[in-house]
């Protein structure tokens, strides 16, 4: 079950850095504005790490493994 709500976090952290962007077009004052950004940022951040420790170590490795490391080819020179 922890596992669970860790990966259901950890979505929701991409969902509110993916809103970020949205922000800016919307009809709210520059403060407002300003201060919606900073909660999505800050939410962002505090769910992906409250997800990832609910998760656990190996769920959050097999994830950075798969989506975030590139595979080197062999054809790379570096």
């Amino acid at each position: 079950m922890k596992k669970k709500i860790g990966i259901i976090f950890i979505i929701l952290s991409f969902v509110l850095w993916i809103l970020i962007p949205v922000i800016p077009f919307l009809s709210f004052g520059a403060g407002l504005k300003t201060a919606i950004v900073s909660g999505l940022f800050i939410g962002g951040e505090v769910f992906f790490w409250l997800g990832a420790l609910l998760a656990g170590k190996d769920i959050v490795k097999n994830f950075i493994k798969k989506y975030w490391r590139r595979e080197k080819k062999d054809d790379d020179l570096s």
